[in-house]
């Protein structure tokens, strides 16, 4: 009983843990956010889910819209608020007009509208409307990002590539455009049960970018977490700064994935590996220059490209002007 005793008042003049700090700007609601999201419930996560990918919603957006754009119950937003330290969801969101530029406005919205109505003559121009505003979108929230990206991939030894399903032609493409000047350059593809193999090859030297988007592919997850087991560096490209991906990542590039059609769109993404080769090319200069002159004389070489008829020889020579034909690559 004595010990009984002396335990419990150990206990209560034990310190209690200090709480977070109320965040004073939105760059600390930010980083709380992501350093508490993995114990966050599901319904607070969707809500930090959507105040950390989409800030420029808030200051112009009703807590009812807010909070149907990101599939919870407005009261969610109050309980999430009170959670992190605000009286209510008015004090949080105070941050976000404060800081916040106003930024593109989606288009999802109206893309489930225009199904909803089954106007096929609206489908065309409001694809092209979507495909322009995920361009926009992730120009705005990945400039910062592309900088640090290629001082991450410009120091690796070798680079390794990985994106599963919806996620492969953007994996691929970065490969195959990326190789032409550097021959370091390896894609994951984890064929006929062999990603256990593939993944014994990556070194603490090496950055290995992992490509995937919500619905997450557990082939990314699972590559991430081989690339940290060796020491590896981790490019992460995807669509949330709260991903499975982006939490664990050295360096994060986001891009934006809405599509009026079923399925979610990769043209971003897709821009966003053009965009990285590009400046690696022009990082690297003369040498990648001459490196590339070397790979499209090869192609030429081994006969990889079609001759473009008969007014051209099997070399790819054009018989008229001796100029070379410039091909697709």
């Amino acid at each position: 009983m004595q010990q009984s005793l002396h335990y419990f008042v150990a206990v209560l003049r034990s310190p209690m843990p200090e709480a977070p700090a109320l965040p004073q700007t939105l760059d600390q609601l930010n980083a709380q956010l992501r350093e508490r999201y993995p114990q966050l419930s599901p319904q607070f996560q969707a809500g930090a889910r959507f105040l950390l990918d989409h800030p420029q919603r808030v200051p112009i957006s009703s807590m009812r819209a807010i909070a149907a754009e990101a599939g919870v119950q407005p009261a969610t937003f109050v309980r999430l608020a009170q959670h992190l330290g605000f009286e209510g969801w008015h004090g949080l969101r105070e941050l976000f007009l404060e800081s916040i530029r106003l930024g593109p406005q989606p288009y999802a919205s109206r893309a489930r509208q225009m199904i909803r109505e089954g106007d096929a003559t609206r489908m065309v121009p409001e694809m092209f409307r979507v495909q322009h505003n995920n361009l926009d979108l992730t120009e705005a929230g990945a400039n910062a990002s592309l900088g640090a990206a290629v001082d991450l991939l410009a120091n690796a030894g070798t680079v390794h590539v990985a994106g599963f399903r919806a996620c492969f032609p953007i994996a691929f493409t970065f490969q195959y455009v990326y190789r032409l000047f550097r021959p370091t350059v390896h894609l994951i593809r984890g064929e006929a049960g062999t990603l256990e193999m593939e993944l014994r090859a990556l070194s603490a030297r090496d950055v290995v970018v992992v490509i995937s988007f919500a619905p997450y592919s557990n082939e990314a997850l699972i590559v991430a977490r081989a690339a940290r087991a060796a020491g590896a560096r981790v490019l992460a490209l995807t669509d949330s700064t709260v991903s499975p991906l982006a939490l664990d990542a050295d360096v994060t590039v986001l891009f934006s994935h809405e599509s009026p059609s079923f399925f979610p769109s990769i043209t971003a993404g897709i821009a966003v590996v053009e965009t990285l080769v590009e400046m690696l090319l022009a990082r690297k200069g003369r040498g990648a220059v001459r490196a590339l002159a070397l790979a499209e004389d090869q192609l030429h070489g081994t006969g990889a490209y079609v001759s473009p008829g008969a007014a051209s020889g099997a070399d790819g020579e054009s018989a008229a002007s001796g100029e070379r034909v410039k091909p697709d690559v």
